[in-house]
């Protein structure tokens, strides 16, 4: 017998098998999915450090959806806003004397630190047909991580200094990081 306040391990197994039962009938009670009607597949390049992967030799198939197909044309404003935001963290990128810092989330890089190389580095050109693959993902999936979007900011030492100033809390707590693959030194207003 468990103490005043305490599960025992019988009284837990039963919780969790009655959780188990109502997402069951939650499940039956769902009508069944329904798919595109119309889907083409189409061969596109991947990076060369991917093909190896699946033994295509630098080819991979994406499914690409009918151009008439409602989820991809309610996406594509934001995709397009998305993209345009990556291309211009992208053309930043290869100014690094001009740019020299970059941000995630969290964390202040410099901008020659591999992991920005793998986020901003990666993001790659108009191809229509990969692009069109890539939003139908984003639209049926929300994917943004396939090489068409960055989710770092690439910054001058002025809007470097103005981030860490926005994480900086009111009683003088950090709320960000230095990587500590790259090191950079604490930006400037200049």
């Amino acid at each position: 017998m468990a103490k005043r306040g305490r599960t025992s391990q019988r009284q837990r197994t039963a919780g969790e098998a009655a959780r188990r039962a109502a997402a069951a009938v939650r499940l039956a009670q769902l009508p069944p999915p329904q798919r595109v009607a119309s889907s083409a597949v189409v061969q596109v390049p991947v990076h060369a450090r991917q093909a190896g992967w699946n033994g295509t030799h630098g080819v991979s198939q994406v499914s690409v959806c009918a151009s008439d197909c409602h989820d991809c044309a309610e996406a594509r404003e934001r995709f397009a806003a998305i993209r345009a935001e990556s291309v211009v963290q992208r053309n930043r990128f290869d100014e690094p004397a001009r740019y020299p810092y970059a941000a995630g989330k969290h964390t202040l890089h410099r901008v020659g630190c591999r992991e920005v190389e793998q986020s901003v580095g990666q993001v790659k050109g108009d191809d229509s047909t990969w692009m069109h693959g890539a939003l139908t993902r984003f639209a049926h999936e929300g994917t943004t991580d396939s090489g068409w979007a960055t989710h770092m900011r690439v910054m001058d030492s002025r809007q470097a200094a103005a981030w860490v100033t926005e994480r900086i809390g009111p009683r003088g707590g950090v709320r960000y990081r230095l990587c500590r693959i790259c090191a950079p030194a604490l930006p400037t207003a200049e």
